[in-house]
């Protein structure tokens, strides 16, 4: 009897230690990082076989198949906007009020001045899960009615500069590791990722740098605080010319994990493209990924005038703009 008693406790304490060690092993268990959970999805997002910039011509003759957004400010949205378009500014495009506006089975048409901030904002809403697209050269595209539009587009002589490129490739040295920024505690990318948009438009970021201030920034005599330079132009177009310095990295492949370890999370970035749209959207994921990231103004077209090097072509109102039907408020 006494026999069975003690073979009843040793199993009793078994199980007892077996339990504990389960117990404390799922305790201890490391829960993924904010940049571990989210970098997957912007990665994916970036990745599609779509590219999210429309043409005003095309929204022009589809309209109906898009739910249409004015990002710019609710004043300029007032002074007119694309018949049908609700107005959400772009620094508030991640709040939830906002969001719950917005539809997840329909294309979203999103719009701004010049094509800079709507990138940003189509860029948050595709992570997010949304099917959003960036009108090129922004409300200036679909009007030629001056107030309306309030920006000016791009201007050769003012906008333009005739800085040095080069046509070196430059070959990252260095590798880093990741970002690690803490916006959640929470094992859910999409919430993750939604706060971290709120967190980065909340700053009131400066979403472009101009192609001067960028050039006396790197030519000021002190290099402790350059930038790093990224195109995210094609391998092909880097090859043809790029800003000094620059490393490549095509936009569409930006969020990949090998490509942010050639990135400095401690240094601020400038990224750059053809005409600001695309460059917007890789600086727009780098910051959510928790990159200190911006965009160059109108892209290489603001750096150089070397029209073998630009490739691409800048904004032209006799054939990039129309004069579409607009609706003001009164």
């Amino acid at each position: 009897m006494f026999t069975k008693r003690l073979t009843i406790l040793a199993l009793i304490l078994g199980l007892s230690f077996l339990f504990s060690c389960s117990s404390s092993n799922d305790s201890n268990e490391e829960k993924a990082g904010n940049i571990e959970l989210i970098q997957p999805v912007v990665d994916q997002s970036l990745s599609r076989d779509v590219t999210p910039i429309i043409t005003a011509q095309t929204l022009f003759d589809t309209k109906d198949n898009y739910f249409i957004v004015s990002v710019r400010s609710s004043e300029h949205y007032a002074l007119g906007h694309i018949p049908g378009a609700i107005n959400i500014p772009w620094t508030q495009i991640a709040l939830d009020e906002n969001l719950a506006k917005l539809p997840k089975d329909k294309k979203i048409a999103v719009y701004c001045y010049t094509g800079h901030t709507g990138a940003i904002a189509t860029t948050i809403l595709n992570v997010l899960g949304y099917d959003a697209y960036n009108l090129k050269f922004g409300f200036m595209a679909w009007t030629k009615d001056a107030t309306a539009r309030v920006a000016t587009p791009f201007d050769e002589d003012s906008d333009a500069n005739d800085f040095d490129v080069e046509t070196k490739v430059n070959n990252p040295t260095n590798t880093y590791e990741l970002a690690d920024p803490n916006y959640l505690d929470s094992q859910d990318p999409q919430l993750i990722l939604k706060k971290a948009a709120q967190v980065y438009l909340a700053g009131n970021p400066a979403p472009v740098i101009t192609a001067t201030v960028l050039h006396d920034e790197l030519y000021d005599g002190d290099t402790s605080d350059d930038p790093q330079i990224v195109s995210v132009r094609s391998a092909t177009d880097y090859a043809k010319g790029h800003i000094p310095g620059a490393i490549n990295i095509p936009w569409k492949t930006i969020a990949q994990k090998d490509n942010l370890e050639k990135l400095d999370p401690s240094r601020k970035i400038v990224v750059y493209c053809y005409t600001g749209h695309t460059g917007a959207i890789a600086a727009t994921a780098l910051n959510l990924l928790g990159y200190d990231a911006v965009n160059l103004k109108y892209g290489i077209l603001s750096w150089t005038k070397n029209a073998d090097v630009r490739v691409a072509k800048p904004f032209n109102d006799d054939t990039d703009s129309h004069d579409f039907t607009i609706e003001k408020n009164q």
